[in-house]
């Protein structure tokens, strides 16, 4: 990893200018913060190219802030760069080092998050849904190959290239939580992902694997299409009151708890999610009661409780309702057509 000579700036602040080996960067405003770190607005001097710069938010960096994990992040994406699915990745483009010992890192500008296009245009079709999902898992069977769990897959880490309009190409974005599956004796005891998409087995302290990030997919299906959280609690305990109560659970992990430990009532999400069914009877289109009927399977197979019944990110991407295999029979229709063309707009040349 090269570095420049040190800035004099102690730590990254808006409306001031860095520089790294190679490059000069005029920083502006901050855009975000995260548990760990803060994201601002730049422009490389010169050239005008727009990126982000991500610094960690704790300004005695060298002796508060844990220099491993913030570093591990960079090594991810840095490692991500030589895989053939990169472009399903957030990139990282340079490094600065700040006088106080500070590495902030350069990284393509984006445009905007899942998470925000749900918030400020509600739901989306199930024919941009379909596109989103299979960048999305695509990505994840790309870190399987590296052996990376992202562990905290939500709609604020999944961002589209440019404006949404006839664009829906996606990346995968902050990897500060994720972890080498060598390492994944050392997670055990940490809370990893947002709670919304917390998978069990985080929650029953079990064993971890890839298929965290496959049950937060399965979380983050029906929120793209509802624009509602399938499971929107703020307490673990409540969390897992939900799996429970919606999905087959094996004894032995819910057998200390007592009997009325798992009375709640069912989200708002769950039960528009559960509508979708209905949906299926009120069409009088059977190319689209097929393709509701599909999603949801694909949407069941990604919340299996058990991590090792779950399905794969390579299994997904084989799934009728991500390869609109279902549409064979259909092959003239105006939503077939419009379905292959959105789907060819996320075909990856590997």
């Amino acid at each position: 990893m090269a570095l420049a000579g040190t800035n004099e700036e102690n730590v990254l602040q808006e409306n001031t200018t860095i520089r790294s080996l190679n490059f000069t960067y005029a920083v502006h405003k901050i855009i975000g913060t995260g548990r760990f770190s803060c994201v601002y607005n730049a422009t490389e001097v010169g050239t005008g190219n727009e990126v982000v710069i991500k610094a960690p938010n704790d300004s005695d960096f060298s002796r508060r802030f844990d220099r491993k994990l913030y570093l591990k992040e960079l090594d991810f994406l840095n490692r991500l760069k030589s895989s053939k699915l990169r472009a399903r990745y957030v990139q990282s483009r340079d490094t600065v080092l700040l006088k106080s010992g500070m590495i902030c890192f350069v990284m393509e500008r984006l445009s905007t998050t899942l998470q925000a296009v749900l918030h400020n245009t509600g739901p989306l079709p199930m024919c941009v849904c379909r596109p989103i999902v299979r960048q999305i898992a695509q990505g994840l069977a790309g870190l399987k190959c590296f052996g990376i769990v992202h562990a905290d897959l939500k709609p604020d880490n999944i961002m589209f290239t440019s404006g949404i309009g006839n664009n829906i190409l996606v990346k995968i974005i902050d990897f500060g939580w994720a972890f080498d599956i060598k390492n994944v004796h050392t997670m055990y005891q940490k809370q990893i992902q947002a709670i919304p998409y917390r998978a069990p087995e985080v929650c029953f302290q079990s064993s971890l694997d890839h298929g965290l990030d496959m049950w937060s997919l399965g979380c983050i299906m029906p929120e793209i299409v509802t624009g509602v959280k399938l499971f929107d609690v703020d307490e673990e305990e409540l969390l897992i009151k939900m799996i429970v109560r919606t999905r087959p659970v094996p004894e032995y992990l819910i057998s200390d708890f007592p009997a009325n430990f798992f009375e709640t009532k069912l989200t708002v999400g769950w039960i528009q999610f559960q509508n979708l069914h209905y949906d299926v009877f009120e069409q009088n289109d059977q190319q689209c009661c097929e393709d509701i009927e599909w999603f949801m399977d694909l949407v069941y197979q990604m919340l299996v409780v058990l991590p090792e019944m779950r399905i794969t990110a390579v299994d997904a991407l084989a799934h009728p309702f991500l390869t609109i295999m279902h549409f064979i029979k259909y092959p003239s229709t105006v939503m077939t057509k419009k379905n292959v063309k959105l789907m060819e707009s996320c075909k990856l040349d590997i």
